[in-house]
């Protein structure tokens, strides 16, 4: 068993540790504010699109939000993309949580479909351009500066996109169930 002493220490730790992150990207973000005032009509009118997949600097999280440099879907429509300096997104990450089944109190298997209702899958087998398997991260929808997007890996087509938006729309509560 671990004296208390031992876990403040690990406490104190793992505190400077986020703390030296945040104050990391805290820096980061007065070079990309930089970057947004020395190019604000630049970024504004970047084409942006809707389904569009993009490399994203979230940052440093807090808690268990989705941070760093990852891939990320936009989801809002290309009228608002076209005009603004901001976008909405929802990230990805390589974690895929798949529904098990269980049989008496024991997992006997793992289907290739999320456990949770807000997350979506794409194969990297149907979308070459990322490079991991990876689940939409429905409940985590955020507005984003077009400045943190970075390299466009490619676009997911129409059918995915409505099937993301379904469980963004459950998410906010649009919606009672994913079925349409």
């Amino acid at each position: 068993m671990e004296s208390e002493a031992v876990k403040r220490e690990r406490l104190r730790l793992k505190k400077e540790s986020k703390k030296a992150k945040l104050n990391e990207w805290h820096a980061k973000k007065i070079t990309l504010a930089s970057k947004w005032i020395e190019n604000e009509t630049t970024q504004k009118s970047r084409r942006i699109i809707r389904g569009g997949v993009y490399m994203c600097e979230l940052g440093e999280n807090i808690g268990t939000e989705q941070g760093e440099c990852r891939p990320v879907i936009v989801v809002s429509n290309d009228q608002i993309n076209l005009s603004s300096g901001n976008v909405s997104i929802v990230p990805l990450t390589k974690n895929l949580k798949k529904k098990a089944i269980f049989k008496n109190g024991e997992i006997v298997t793992y289907l290739n479909e999320p456990r949770y209702h807000s997350h979506y899958f794409l194969f990297k087998n149907k979308y070459p351009f990322l490079d991991y398997d990876s689940a939409v991260l429905g409940e985590e929808t955020k507005t984003v500066s077009k400045i943190r997007l970075k390299e466009h890996k490619g676009n997911i087509d129409v059918k995915d996109m409505e099937k993301i938006m379904i469980r963004i729309e459950w998410v906010f509560g649009l919606r009672k169930s994913l079925k349409k």
